[in-house]
């Protein structure tokens, strides 16, 4: 307990360092499992999810409430649901997101000023907060970051808890973390009701997340049917969650390997100013983008949102890899160490973008920052579009130099960084664009 408080993703690498693929320990919650190794994890979470369900904490306040598609166990209605927020994501309902983020990365760029100092981990939240919060809800809901900070924290502070002694009776405790956070989620949680209340209106002509989950099964393209509006807002929430998370996590540490990595940085402004010119940027660049694609999923790798994905049960006594797996063990999947394994990746401590245009990049199952199907994030297309135009927006402008030479660190609160990152704002030429 003491090695994995003070240095979370650095004890599962020492237990891969020191024991290999996969390996077994205790904790006082009990056994463990934790797997390093693209094959034994395809089993886990794609093969076999009979045999491992996922296992997610329970509090005296969950954020999301419902179990919705992260908790639904596979089978008939998670089929369903998986069909209804993938008929989410159509072509005509991608282009609408990325002109939302286009948009908001070029005001996000145009906030920063020249030979300032920022917060750049709080810039970047802001930023994916109102690009998210008008993709999934719809135009015209000025909230601010603070009510989904909350809903963040306090669900993964819940993992937190779920590691620690006694768990079954501090579950049942009304934890401060939570009673801060059904304070704050408030405003955010009638904005998701005015939503609702809007997307049932027989004019309604919305492309927001939201108003899909509302309106598919009038319109005939899913047969699910939620039963009540607040687990249409926990759903909204989950794409909210599996969105915002990547986008913010991978993103926050973009001035940190950019500034260290120069060609690489200039090959990105390069491929921003040949696409856009002296013009803003427009949706239909996005996909002449691939470098700025390269950078995300090279951050995403190097740094995952989630260093380790939710545990999986063992519903019944089994055997992964040749070892018996007694019944109840948590098995957890590994990304932070699968994405560095220098058998499975070239120069793979290295920040190089360009091993994503070079045609094979990672093993089939080395690399997972969504986690992996059927469990996998539906909300990739948001979380993409967010990043790639948060990077290509201030590419155009800026240079970003972050004050400390250390790598920003995760805080206690599994996937959220630990503090600000100081950041100064350079302009690319004498007066910027």
């Amino acid at each position: 307990m003491r090695r994995l408080a003070a240095d979370y993703t650095g004890f599962f690498h020492w237990l891969h360092e020191r024991w290999g693929d996969i390996v077994y320990f205790e904790m006082p919650n009990g056994r463990h499992c934790a797997v390093f190794d693209a094959d034994l994890a395809e089993e886990v979470l794609t093969r076999e999810p009979l045999r491992f369900q996922k296992d997610s904490p329970e509090f005296a306040f969950e954020v999301i409430q419902s179990p919705g598609l992260a908790r639904t166990p596979f089978g008939e209605d998670h089929g369903r649901l998986t069909d209804l927020m993938v008929t989410a994501f159509t072509s005509e309902r991608i282009a609408a997101f990325r002109r939302i983020a286009v948009s908001e990365a070029s005001s996000f760029a145009d906030r920063l000023a020249a030979g300032s100092t920022v917060d750049f981990r709080a810039e970047i939240e802001r930023f994916t907060w109102d690009a998210l919060t008008t993709t999934i809800l719809g135009t015209g809901r000025e909230l601010g970051p603070g009510p989904g900070l909350a809903m963040m924290r306090a669900a993964k502070l819940g993992f937190v808890v779920f590691a620690a002694p006694g768990y079954r009776l501090i579950r049942k405790l009304p934890l401060p973390h939570d009673l801060k956070a059904r304070r704050t989620i408030r405003p955010l949680d009638e904005a998701v009701y005015d939503a609702i209340r809007d997307a049932r209106d027989a004019d309604s002509r919305g492309t927001s997340v939201l108003a899909h989950l509302v309106q598919a099964t009038e319109r005939g393209e899913s047969d699910w049917s939620f039963s009540s509006d607040s687990e249409i807002r926990d759903e909204a929430y989950v794409v909210f969650v599996g969105a915002w998370d990547p986008a913010v996590h991978a993103m926050a540490y973009a001035p940190y390997y950019l500034s260290r990595n120069p060609e690489t940085r200039a090959r990105l402004e390069e491929e921003v100013d040949r696409v856009a010119g002296d013009r803003p940027l427009r949706a239909e660049d996005l996909e002449r983008l691939p470098y700025a694609e390269a950078v995300y999923k090279e951050l995403l790798r190097l740094q995952p949102p989630a260093p380790l994905l939710v545990p999986r049960r063992a519903v019944r006594d089994t055997s992964l890899g040749g070892y018996f797996i007694p019944k109840g063990t948590l098995v957890e999947v590994v990304p932070h160490v699968m994405h560095r394994r220098a058998d499975y990746w070239r120069d793979g401590e290295a920040f190089r973008p360009e091993r994503w245009l070079e045609g094979h990049a990672c093993p089939r199952g080395g690399y997972m920052p969504f986690g992996a199907e059927p469990r996998d994030c539906k909300g990739i297309p948001l979380a993409m579009a967010v990043s790639v135009s948060g990077l290509a927006g201030l590419a155009r402008k800026w240079r970003l130099e972050p004050e400390s030479d250390e790598l920003p660190a995760d805080g206690l609160e599994v996937g959220l960084l630990s503090g600000p990152i100081r950041t100064r704002v350079v302009p690319r030429t004498p007066g910027g664009r």
